[in-house]
């Protein structure tokens, strides 16, 4: 039985350690404040991105690895006889699926790239599933088969505390924005096929928290939940809070919480939680 490795790109947001003792293989993107250019957890900590983001005028950019990036983990473990899954942050959002199908049309080793169409914790849940399905046994068509399913069943809710990244981001006009702040407006926005979509806008963070809580039980009605991830940008408060009231609603659910990589923070903003379910 070949042995199966799951390779990731940096916009998976799961606890490190838990990446560690999955032996997964994290591929980064490269995050750019003006002229600097960094790999994104790799020579630069979320932490540190954060504090950069919080100075800096404009929005850091990010940009997909390489092929060549992805081809040379590819041929690493293929040469010590692996097989890979390789797990991509939503081709709506980043051209990082494409980087990964080119590396694999110019490598040996067997390798299935998946869209996963979801980014943060949605894509940290489908990471995790991925390496303990392979830990069990599970052969590599059978869980890219599993990995898809699962992906088209995924929800992922981010609740957006600031809109100044987003109107930083272009996203959102500025005289809009200073509105929403005056407000203290908390966006709740969708991503679905890997597009982003503001569902409402809702007074206070707390009764963000409960209407964020609400959906999740609408859309969980009468549906098993294993896994729910919640990553946030600075914002470990709130995540616990949020976290406590999500387990009265799906209470057999395991529960991952983690920072945001900078590749989504980027556009959540400080504050800003992402729920995957």
């Amino acid at each position: 039985m070949m042995s199966i490795k799951v390779v990731v790109d940096s916009s998976v947001d799961l606890p490190e350690e838990i990446l560690e003792k999955l032996d997964v293989e994290v591929v980064p993107l490269t995050v750019t404040f003006g002229n600097d250019h960094y790999l994104d957890r790799v020579e630069m900590s979320s932490e540190e991105f954060y504090n950069r983001m919080s100075i800096e005028k404009e929005l850091p950019k990010t940009a997909q690895p390489a092929p060549g990036r992805f081809l040379e983990v590819f041929e690493k473990y293929g040469k010590k006889g692996y097989q890979i899954i390789c797990l991509c942050l939503s081709s709506g959002l980043s051209g990082t699926y494409n980087s990964a199908l080119l590396a694999k049309s110019m490598s040996d080793t067997e390798v299935e790239v998946i869209d996963t169409k979801s980014g943060s914790a949605g894509i940290g849940i489908l990471t995790y599933l991925s390496a303990k399905w392979a830990e069990v046994g599970k052969s590599l068509q059978q869980i890219t088969a599993d990995i898809k399913d699962y992906a088209e069943n995924l929800t992922v809710y981010a609740l957006l505390e600031t809109v100044e990244n987003a109107v930083k981001g272009g996203r959102l006009s500025p005289i809009k924005g200073v509105i929403a702040n005056l407000l203290n407006l908390k966006v709740i926005v969708e991503v679905n096929e890997g597009k982003v979509n503001i569902l409402e806008k809702v007074r206070g963070t707390k009764k963000a928290y409960e209407r964020l809580v609400q959906l999740v039980e609408e859309k969980a009605k009468g549906k098993a939940v294993p896994l729910v991830g919640l990553a946030h940008v600075a914002n470990e408060k709130g995540t616990l809070i949020l976290k406590e009231m999500l387990q009265q609603v799906v209470k057999d659910a395991e529960f991952f919480q983690t920072t945001m990589s900078g590749t989504i923070g980027t556009y959540a903003g400080k504050g800003g939680i992402v729920l995957a379910f």
